[in-house]
């Protein structure tokens, strides 16, 4: 549920601006006033949402931005630009949360990381495995 509503709600973040722009575009000062006001009250509600979100995924242990990730795909949410980056950071949402072109980037951060880590892990097993045939009594010949 966080993620449908907190993607509605974000949309609402990105649609605003425009949307009082075009009002005040056709005359509608009254109107267009109204909607910047819901548009300022809906990055606190975004904020309030990421908050929980987040808290509640460290409490399961799980990363929030894969999390959301993989509800958004169970639910068939599809993400779609565009984006008002400057209400989404000031809602605290993590581009990689939702922007492709920050997700690639933070993927390979993490892939190069993951694969740092794996040639350690590798390096060590081959020298244990080193040891081992070393020492071992089975290698020996009778």
């Amino acid at each position: 549920m966080t993620c449908i509503r907190g993607h509605r709600e974000a949309r609402g973040l990105d649609a605003g601006p425009r949307l009082v722009q075009k009002l005040i575009g056709f005359g509608d000062h009254r109107t267009s006033n109204i909607v910047a006001r819901i548009v300022e009250e809906e990055v606190a509600h975004v904020a309030v949402g990421v908050y929980w979100f987040v808290s509640v995924c460290q409490k399961m242990n799980r990363a929030p931005c894969s999390t959301f990730k993989d509800l958004l795909e169970e639910y068939g949410v599809e993400l779609k630009g565009p984006f008002n980056y400057s209400a989404r950071d000031e809602a605290g949402i993590p581009r990689e949360w939702y922007d492709c072109s920050s997700t690639n980037k933070q993927d390979m951060k993490e892939r190069d990381n993951k694969n740092h880590q794996l040639s350690a892990v590798y390096d060590r097993l081959t020298c244990i495995i080193s040891l081992e045939n070393e020492h071992s009594s089975l290698n020996r010949p009778p």
